[in-house]
């Protein structure tokens, strides 16, 4: 009994301390986060894997069948403009139900003569055509044909010889009238607008240029509006003779600007050059001609001179002084040789002025093209 209990009592410690050391042997708890959290990265791991490296769990195979799909497309939209068939088989509208233009109408427009038109008078931005002379055209039909005077294509195409506009040149056709202004030393937009008109003004002049501000430098060409016409564009031909300043002085009003004419008293468009000088200054013949034309005006002309070039040019010559004795009506002047004096005769003036011009068949050029 003793060996009984003594066993039972030794069973039950030895079952004790297994219990006890159990409970001492159990993981700790940051072991088994640890364990947890190395699982979850490799799962992390592995998802991103194969989210962002697909590619490389596809084979050769699928590669070329994902090229195989796409390559067909592109081909077709490069081969687009060439395709003639006439059935769409996705059921779109078929190259031949598209708008088709008939290039021979096209060109039969663009060879027909341009519709008459109202010349524009807004003020918004001078707008420019071209024109190619057809046989039988000259400036002045074709100046009627768009509604303008003839000075006005003179001045944008910056023609010096009527004659030169013949069949197979292109002219430049303003959508209105008026002249082209190169912008000198000293220029501003506001006096070149009161130069020209009193009511032009300086805004509208600026809009009609389509300029950005009001800054203008020398030498840029501006459209002066509702003038009679001045310079430039595109030349035709130059002149057959060559002509020469008339007078040393200085330029006081411009081709195509307004001044009072001293017969009238009334406010015209200048068709010449105003030249003021000195008492005594020369005036010489601007190119060799004959005198055809000679007299005194008291209120006007005054005392005037004549001339006639080869090429159906004339020029002219008022308000002189006086008259050299070898001009006479039929005589042969060389160019530069003394005509008379610069004066004032036939005006109100005060200081010496010559008023000088250049016109081909009646119509009057800018003669500041010629020097």
């Amino acid at each position: 009994m003793g060996k009984d209990y003594y066993d039972d009592m030794q069973e039950r410690s030895s079952w004790r301390s297994g219990r006890d050391g159990s409970e001492n042997n159990r993981p700790s708890k940051g072991l088994i986060w640890t364990i947890a959290l190395g699982i979850a990265i490799c799962v992390v791991v592995i998802v991103i894997w194969y989210q962002f490296f697909p590619a490389q769990n596809q084979g050769p195979e699928n590669q070329s069948t994902v090229i195989e799909e796409v390559l067909p497309e592109v081909k077709e939209i490069a081969d687009a403009p060439q395709i003639r068939s006439d059935v769409n088989p996705e059921g779109g509208i078929s190259p031949s139900d598209a708008p088709v233009v008939d290039t021979g109408s096209a060109r039969a427009i663009d060879d027909s003569s341009p519709l008459r038109r109202t010349p524009t008078t807004s003020g918004a931005s001078i707008q420019y055509a071209e024109h190619l002379v057809k046989e039988g055209e000259d400036l002045a039909s074709i100046a009627d044909l768009y509604s303008l005077k003839p000075q006005t294509l003179i001045s944008v195409n910056k023609i010096r010889n009527i004659q030169a506009v013949k069949e197979g040149v292109v002219l430049t056709i303003p959508d209105r009238d008026g002249q082209l202004y190169t912008v000198r030393e000293g220029d501003m937009l506001s006096t070149i607008a009161r130069r020209y008109s009193p009511t032009l003004g300086w805004k509208t002049l600026q809009e009609l240029n389509n300029l950005k501000n009001e800054r203008i430098f020398v030498g840029q060409e501006l459209f002066i509006p509702d003038t009679s016409s001045s310079s430039l564009a595109q030349l035709t031909d130059v002149s057959p003779i060559q002509f020469q300043k008339p007078s040393s002085g200085t330029i006081s009003r411009l081709f195509g600007q307004s001044f009072e004419n001293p017969t009238t008293g009334t406010s015209e468009i200048l068709a010449g050059i105003l030249i003021e000088g000195d008492w005594g200054e020369a005036v010489v013949a601007s190119a060799k001609g004959e005198v055809v034309d000679a007299g005194y005006e008291q209120k006007g002309r005054g005392r005037f001179v004549i001339l006639s070039h080869e090429g159906g040019y004339r020029s002219s010559y008022y308000h002189l002084e006086n008259v050299s004795s070898d001009v006479r009506i039929g005589a042969s002047l060389e160019k530069g040789q003394v005509i008379g004096s610069i004066g004032t005769s036939g005006t109100d003036y005060e200081q010496p002025t010559l008023f000088f011009s250049i016109e081909q068949s009646g119509i009057a050029l800018d003669p500041l093209q010629f020097f």
